[in-house]
């Protein structure tokens, strides 16, 4: 995976994580974060957190069920190594 960052919550809580995927949705031009804290859960995996980002780059864990269902779209797509026109990769600046 990719090195640690340094990211915000906008209740102003910081955390250092692991970037998996920095992603807009093209229809909302809405922007999300996949990232992990390399939290162990079951079966030797590591837990992974979305979260959409701000246009001042915080994270908020605030999505609807609407937009749950876009982002497993977008996992789904990431998992599959298919391209989709309705994802937009970015780079996570730090």
């Amino acid at each position: 995976m990719n090195s640690m960052v340094n990211l915000t919550k906008q209740n102003g809580e910081k955390l250092q994580a692991e970037i998996i995927s920095y992603f807009e949705i093209v229809d909302t031009q809405k922007r999300y974060l996949f990232y992990t804290l390399n939290e162990a859960v079951e079966n030797g995996l590591v837990k992974m957190y979305v979260s959409e980002v701000s246009d001042s780059m915080n994270i908020a864990d605030n999505i609807t069920d609407e937009e749950w269902n876009k982002i497993k779209a977008v996992m789904k797509s990431i998992l599959t190594n298919s391209n989709s026109v309705q994802i937009k990769y970015l780079k996570w600046e730090d």
